[in-house]
């Protein structure tokens, strides 16, 4: 059956039409709502004794968790100590993104996710509103994923491939699709370039609670 592809206007995401019986589909809006006793919203920051997980795409040698120090520092290999205490998780990508691109790279795409310590509002506490989202095809850690949503805001969908390993070798960014449930249950197929959203172009879609995530491989020609 042919397939057509309409825009949604955001310049990264289209969606797949005429595939399923001439039914047109339209990706549902994300599900995205607090539980009714979920905890206030407040400015969370780093402070010693938390952990800051560091995700640079462009090097992931910088990758990885470092704990935060009684001097307020993590300790980076090739970077030394970055001072993070008193900064919340946007300004410390804003502080690391421009330490990487003084020092180290020419461009950086930082992420940074906030880990405190047990007992004291860790990301694993329940407390803590998750979305389970699954991840399938040319990515690193493919499976079920429960993401927290951080300062009550939904996950979006580079974001979460990041936090989750990200593509593998051969995943192609530009063709990345999202399988979403509508209200009768039946799934939608979305297709997402992840490019302009890579370079800060278009806006990060948002995940919505059972989404499948599927990374197309790249198709090599001779």
């Amino acid at each position: 059956m042919k397939c057509t592809f309409a825009g949604l206007g955001l310049g990264s995401v289209m969606v797949l039409t005429g595939c399923l019986g001439g039914r047109e589909n339209v990706l549902p809006p994300a599900r995205f709502q607090l539980p009714a006793n979920a905890p206030s919203v407040q400015r969370d920051l780093f402070k010693p004794g938390d952990s800051l997980e560091l995700f640079v795409e462009e090097d992931p040698s910088f990758n990885g968790t470092f704990p935060v120090r009684e001097g307020g520092y993590i300790l980076i290999p090739r970077m030394g100590r970055v001072q993070v205490s008193g900064l919340d998780r946007d300004e410390a990508e804003i502080h690391l993104t421009k330490t990487l691109q003084k020092n180290q790279l020419t461009k950086a795409r930082v992420l940074v996710e906030h880990v405190k310590i047990a007992g004291r509002g860790a990301l694993t506490s329940p407390d803590v509103p998750k979305i389970m989202v699954y991840f399938t095809g040319s990515v690193a850690k493919p499976g079920m994923h429960m993401l927290p949503l951080i300062k009550g805001r939904p996950m979006g969908l580079y974001e979460a491939l990041l936090i989750t390993g990200g593509a593998s070798r051969f995943g192609h960014l530009g063709r990345v699709e999202v399988l979403r449930p509508d209200s009768s249950g039946r799934r939608t197929r979305t297709l997402v370039d992840l490019r302009p959203i890579r370079e800060g172009n278009a806006d990060d879609p948002p995940l919505s609670e059972g989404d499948i995530v599927n990374v197309s491989e790249k198709v090599f020609g001779f």
